[in-house]
């Protein structure tokens, strides 16, 4: 047994620090696992020992193939439960279940037909039942929930300027979530959950200051200052849309938008000047990005137009937080390797020190990704302090004995 004279903080450290790095490094021998956190072999082999009887880990033999297979390894239990993510698109409504080694189980997308509420609940509880079903999971075995919304979200899970999904402003999804699952959930603003997958597993990683502009049917940014995820006291740090260039009054920002929502009016204006081409309504920005590949002067144009309103706003979030590094994602942003130069120009003519550009390279699931991470690291604790309560109850035991 561990000794008394161990504080229970120092081991509950080294618990933590154990299953993190099999989760992180996958299976491992004991010495490796001990050389890796600084203990000795016999105060490893305890908590070792211990984690196992908890279920939060488990050891077995190497099979003949591995170089390893002399001695027994261990590995974190990824299915003791498990997490469920939600994204609320305008398009399509995603769900996916991921286990405790952020192992995607199981990802359902449903097409959004109809934005009332009514519809909007319908699908999302479609979306999770197929998740599950396909997981071979029952919602019993969820331990923590994450919903990416588009808007504002408040601390109490209400919704506000909900966007291209104006069904759900003023609504809380916190409360419905928590009824229908039986579960309190994170709720999350949808770039924000981009913004983490960035920061795990993409074009962020082992960045402290960077952003994300996202340009698609909306536009916002998420923040990350000093390595942490910056929402804002409202909740609503990255609303660039609202920056009021051009007419403050102007709510639909028709002289600066870059998103879906403006890219017909730019075409139709532009078209004024640029009668001749093959470009028609309606207008999508993958349509105008191969015209202007040929050389089609009003794909050009607009191509033009869209590059200096992206870098406009990714200016205004360079000149307020000097990020070291702007990623580029959304619908369009995703498209923007093709007009990235005239971004870069314009920022550097328009900003005594610019950031690094770049466009990301992960793709439409990357707010379900995020949102998915966050919901694991919650799951994780849940089940490690659930599943501590063993450990303490057999210290407790053999203390007495």
């Amino acid at each position: 047994m561990i000794s008394p004279a161990v504080p229970s903080l120092v081991r509950e450290i080294n618990e933590r620090r154990t299953i993190e790095i099999l989760r992180a490094k996958g299976a491992l021998h004991a010495a490796e696992i001990a050389r890796l956190i600084g203990l000795s072999r016999t105060t490893m082999a305890e908590i070792l020992r211990e984690l196992v009887e908890a279920r939060l880990i488990q050891e077995y033999m190497p099979g003949e193939e591995d170089s390893r297979r002399a001695k027994s390894v261990f590995e974190a239990v990824s299915d003791l439960k498990v997490s469920l993510a939600i994204d609320i698109g305008a398009r399509f409504i995603r769900a996916a279940i991921g286990d405790l080694n952020l192992v995607i189980r199981s990802e359902a997308n449903i097409e959004v037909k109809n934005s009332d509420l009514e519809s909007i609940l319908a699908d999302i509880k479609s979306a999770v039942r197929l998740a599950l079903k396909e997981s071979n999971f029952k919602i019993k075995d969820i331990a923590a929930i994450c919903v990416a919304a588009p808007g504002i979200i408040h601390q109490d899970g209400v919704i506000s300027i909900a966007g291209a999904l104006p069904s759900l402003d003023g609504f809380d999804l916190k409360a419905f979530i928590s009824k229908e699952y039986g579960i309190a959930p994170r709720i999350e603003n949808d770039v924000n959950m981009l913004t983490i997958a960035e920061q795990k597993i993409g074009l962020g990683q082992e960045k402290k200051n960077f952003a994300v502009l996202s340009i698609g049917s909306g536009l916002g940014s998420g923040l990350v200052l000093n390595g942490d995820l910056h929402r804002g006291h409202n909740g609503a740090a990255g609303e660039v849309f609202w920056v009021p260039f051009g007419d403050p009054r102007d709510k639909r920002r028709e002289s600066t938008n870059p998103s879906g929502d403006s890219i017909a009016d730019i075409a139709r204006n532009l078209r004024k000047k640029e009668k001749k081409s093959t470009l028609k309504e309606p207008y999508s920005m993958i349509e105008i990005i191969a015209a202007a590949k040929e050389g089609d002067l009003l794909g050009k144009a607009i191509v033009a137009e869209v590059a200096e309103r992206i870098a406009l706003y990714a200016g205004a979030i360079s000149a307020i937080t000097d990020v070291e590094l702007i990623i580029l994602s959304g619908g369009i942003g995703r498209q923007a390797n093709f007009f990235l130069a005239p971004i870069k120009e314009l920022l550097k003519e328009v900003l005594p020190v610019s950031p690094q550009i770049l466009v990301s390279s992960l793709g439409a699931d990357a707010i379900l990704i995020g949102a998915l991470q966050m919901a694991t690291i919650d799951a994780c604790e849940f089940t490690f302090l659930d599943r501590r309560k063993i450990i303490n109850r057999d210290i407790a035991v053999s203390d007495i004995g």
